[in-house]
């Protein structure tokens, strides 16, 4: 059954002195702002269930998961945090006589909800400060960055050690198949060190050793993935035969390009984990992090530091044709508001500029890509156009902010689902803070 708001303070929440109860001024702006009653809207349209055991009530959810991004806590420490915070458990609405709920009931509550819920909290917080006369929308930037997935570094071996590993782990759920592969993911175990020694030597002869270590283990991986194909018609679970088909095609995936590496070929779609098949190479040029392995998250923010909007990106798409639907999202946010637009060449092509002219964008900040017509030419030596682009730089630092306050450079959920309520999660607790913080 679901409950918006949680019980009212008890006796011993009473009986605490007035200077126990005081919350600090961030935690009560932004207890007075998620008391807007629209917030509850989405969870009222999905969940509004009638029957069954009280769910924990949204309002504390929402607090609790507030706190949770504000201070970059794992669910688990939150829950003792709260516990042991008086003025944590009154943001919450949590009293002295009811316990936190565990930090198992709110990692189901989050996947519960999704990334549906998510975007509509944020369009309604959105509402809220466009009404108070915040946000208007007027002005905007936007830019890309690389959001992390939980993952190890990857190597070819290292995949397929990872993928029989879960098969272990599977099919220990099931008895009596007569097949184990304990002694396969020992063995390719112990070739992973011996490959990573190896490769300390930077000599022809290493290389070549390197090289069979690595055939050794396809073959390995190739002989027990066979095995477990065979036995798979044996497991009468339905999950976990699910469970077992889906690591084993992702394993299979990963032999295949190995397979491809070893021949000289380079494989066009890598897969670079197990756990998060859709997580992908990206090459942003940096030079600390050649290479970064994730997804990519689109970011706006317009004049006032609010994050308008956050969207996550399978691969590394190009900027430029993710420009039209952040204008339709923006236009269906702030009808007709929009007058100028910073962003960076990647995001510049004549359709896009021919785009922003027709919704009455009358400043763009986006440089033209290549050699620029006289008249657009004329208008990027202007004194407006360089003070816009100058304001395109900010967002790189309300990244950092995101990454830094709020933890958005790794996403510790898992999936691309995971991956986008991560991101969802950072833009509503970074609105929700630079609101708590006052004018």
């Amino acid at each position: 059954m679901l409950r918006l708001e949680p019980d009212g303070p008890d006796l011993w929440d009473i009986a605490l002195p007035p200077g126990l109860r005081k919350m600090s001024e961030e935690l009560s702006r932004v207890g007075a702002l998620l008391k807007d009653p629209r917030i509850m809207e989405p969870f009222l349209k999905n969940f509004n269930q009638t029957r069954g055991r009280a769910t924990v009530p949204v309002s504390t959810y929402l607090r609790l998961m507030y706190l949770k991004f504000r201070h970059k806590l794992g669910y688990e420490t939150l829950v003792e945090e709260v516990s042991d915070s008086i003025s944590w458990r009154a943001f919450c609405g949590i009293s002295y006589q009811q316990s936190v709920p565990d930090s198992t009931t709110l990692i189901k509550l989050t996947h519960k909800y999704g990334e549906q819920t998510l975007q509509d909290l944020h369009t309604l917080i959105l509402e809220n400060l466009k009404g108070r006369k915040i946000v208007r929308g007027r002005k905007v930037r936007m830019d890309t960055t690389v959001v992390a997935a939980d993952i190890h570094y990857p190597t070819d071996t290292s995949l397929l050690h990872d993928g029989l590993k879960r098969l272990k782990r599977g099919l220990a759920k099931v008895g009596g198949l007569g097949l184990r592969l304990g002694r396969t993911v020992k063995t390719i175990k112990s070739m992973i060190f011996d490959i990573a020694l190896t490769l300390r030597k930077r000599s022809p002869v290493s290389a070549r050793k390197v090289r069979r270590l690595n055939y050794k283990a396809l073959g390995l991986a190739r002989r027990a993935m066979s095995k477990v194909r065979e036995v798979l018609g044996r497991v009468e679970d339905q999950k976990v035969r699910n469970h077992l088909e889906t690591t084993l095609a992702v394993t299979e995936k990963a032999a295949a390009q190995s397979r491809e590496r070893l021949s000289g070929e380079i494989p066009k779609d890598r897969i670079v984990s197990i756990a998060d098949p859709e997580a992908r190479p990206i090459i942003k040029g940096k030079l600390d992090k050649p290479v970064e392995f994730g997804r990519i998250a689109s970011l706006v923010q317009d004049e006032s530091g609010y994050f308008t909007q956050g969207d996550v990106h399978l691969g590394n798409p190009q900027e430029a044709p993710l420009m039209p639907d952040i204008l339709a999202a923006h236009e269906e946010q702030f009808p007709g508001a929009l007058k100028a637009v910073a962003a960076d060449t990647g995001y510049s092509s004549a359709d896009n500029h021919a785009l922003m002219r027709s919704k009455g964008v009358m400043k763009i900040g986006v440089r033209w890509r290549g050699h620029a017509p006289p008249n657009i030419e004329a208008k990027q030596r202007r004194p407006w156009f360089k003070s816009l682009y100058r304001f395109r730089a900010g967002i790189e630092a309300g990244i950092r902010f995101l990454d830094r306050k709020f933890g958005m450079k790794r996403s510790m959920f898992r999936g691309t689902a995971g991956t986008k309520m991560w991101v969802s999660w950072c833009v509503i607790a970074a609105n929700l803070y630079r609101f708590g913080r006052g004018p």
